[in-house]
């Protein structure tokens, strides 16, 4: 599903007009259906429910005024409109939703009367939509913060009012919403980081337009995972599949300081599928696991003072070649030497399979970018590593990720995984993929660990670089939303991620099969 500006929706309502004959009231009403359908399918007892709709002056409003007539020649009565701003000039689609309203639902001032809201039930948030690009007045704050402190069910029209809907950046306050049901395609700042508090679950509604249309009218090349992307990109093996066929893994990480790390990366390959794994650790932490993990293959590897040397360059690459390596892991828990930088580096040069790079082998590629441009490789940094490697600071990445991460991949032709809420997958040929999990529950040792793990195993398994890093990276975060829904919002760890994998990755071939 593409994501889009707010000048894309201008665009394509636009196009819809001028092409296809659709005029805006038409969309208007199918956006108040659209939310009076989901109002009535997911509430129980409206009837005996006061309802608050908040409307500003432009068509964001006019969808919560048509709503509001939904409601009420529907048989929900108890319904009051908020007003915001009407005292000034408000859009001609809801001066016509007025008139169609007349007087059947109660019209109140929303500065004036903001504290009554703690008496609603479900509060219907149509104050802002996606025209809004300037900070909020302070009156305006001030109801937000009230309503935010009421913990009261809210559903935002479109966009919670206060996000800029292209950056996802909060204008001064946002209103915090459960859900966001928002009209044709999502915007890209509903899967913003600094949006993340203040959007909950986003509902798609197409108002009534066939989605070839809409893919036919929307030119974008940023894409939000959804499980129709990944059940498209999911392949159920063969039962006559033998464990060659289900591919050769190797990793290569680990040092004195840093030993559960490659690890994790190997068992989350098994748990992915892969047929064979093996693991390449400095010696001296080789012993810590033969006795626990029996199904992985070690390799042992010298070391200087602990981490992986250069004299291993060799001899890691023929067992690629040897050993039918199908995919290669490098950098969990590998730390940081100048023996171990030369090493990655001249690997990085001289392999020619798709590698994962991950964790400390990331301090090592700055100054070896445009060796290793156009190569089958995924970086796969967090906001801190992502600093180290383009000099920019963490707050600009965080603000720009999307720009920073375009811009990073064409000049250096190489793919990359930028991880965080809502992880971002930037390929090769400007595609933006993305993931649509936010959840603290990743926050914790050793994630990136296993995501490094699963997207090697994908790949061994035949999976291109492209389809395994969006597969992967979705299963990942969807494995914090079982954790959620059976253990609750703390206590997930790495290797609790590892055990949920097969769990994802089910719950993706039954919606398959459905």
């Amino acid at each position: 599903m593409k994501l889009v500006s707010s000048e894309d929706i201008r665009k394509f309502e636009y196009r819809l007009e001028k092409d296809y004959g659709v005029p805006p009231l038409l969309l208007m009403e199918n956006a108040a259906s659209f939310l009076f359908s989901f109002i009535k399918e997911n509430f129980d007892d409206l009837n005996n429910k006061r309802i608050a709709i908040l409307c500003g002056p432009g068509n964001n409003g006019g969808d919560g005024v048509a709503l509001a007539r939904y409601l009420y020649t529907n048989g929900v009565k108890k319904v009051t409109i908020f007003s915001y701003l009407w005292n000034r000039k408000v859009s001609d689609l809801l001066k016509i939703q007025l008139n169609l309203l007349q007087s059947l639902v109660e019209i109140r001032n929303l500065l004036q009367n903001y504290l009554e809201l703690k008496e609603y039930d479900l509060i219907i948030d149509g104050i802002f939509g996606i025209g809004l690009k300037r900070e909020i007045e302070e009156d305006l704050k001030r109801v937000f913060k009230y309503i935010n402190g009421l913990n009261k069910m809210v559903i935002s029209i479109d966009v919670p009012s206060g996000i800029n809907s292209d950056t996802g950046e909060v204008m001064g306050e946002a209103i915090r919403a459960n859900y966001v049901l928002t009209m044709f395609l999502p915007k890209i700042g509903l899967f913003e980081v600094e949006a993340v508090d203040y959007v909950g679950e986003v509902i798609v509604g197409n108002l009534g337009i066939p989605k070839e249309v809409i893919e036919n009218i929307v030119e974008s090349s940023l894409n939000l995972v959804d499980w129709n992307f990944v059940k498209d990109i999911i392949r159920i093996p063969s039962k006559r599949v033998h464990k060659g066929k289900k591919g050769r893994v190797l990793i290569i990480g680990g040092s004195f300081k840093y030993t559960g790390a490659p690890i994790l990366s190997a068992l989350s390959a098994l748990r992915i599928g892969a047929g064979m794994v093996y693991l390449a650790v400095p010696e001296k932490i080789n012993m810590l696991y033969r006795g626990n993990y029996p199904e992985i293959i070690y390799i042992s590897l010298k070391d200087t003072e602990g981490y992986i040397s250069y004299d291993n360059l060799d001899y890691l690459l023929n067992i690629v070649e040897d050993y039918g390596i199908d995919s290669i892991a490098i950098g969990p828990g590998i730390g940081i030497s100048e023996d171990t930088k030369k090493l990655v580096q001249e690997f990085l040069r001289k392999v020619d399979k798709s590698v994962v790079v991950d964790a400390d082998a990331l301090s090592f590629i700055k100054d070896i970018l445009k060796e290793i441009s156009k190569k089958s490789i995924v970086l796969t940094p967090h906001y801190g590593e992502m600093s180290r490697v383009t000099g920019e600071s963490i707050d600009v990445i965080m603000r720009k990720r999307v720009e920073l991460g375009r811009l990073f991949v064409k000049e250096h032709q190489l793919n990359l995984i930028l991880k965080g809420p809502y992880s971002l997958f930037f390929d090769q040929e400007g595609n933006v993929y993305v993931n649509p999990f936010a959840n603290s529950l990743l926050a914790t040792a050793g994630s990136g660990d296993v995501l490094t793990g699963i997207i090697a195993g994908l790949v061994a398994q035949g999976y291109t670089l492209r389809e395994a890093c969006i597969l992967g990276n979705f299963v990942h975060g969807y494995t914090s939303v079982l954790w959620k829904e059976h253990k609750g919002n703390i206590g997930l760890k790495a290797l609790d991620i590892v055990e949920m994998i097969p769990y994802s990755v089910e719950e993706i071939i039954r919606r398959k099969s459905v």
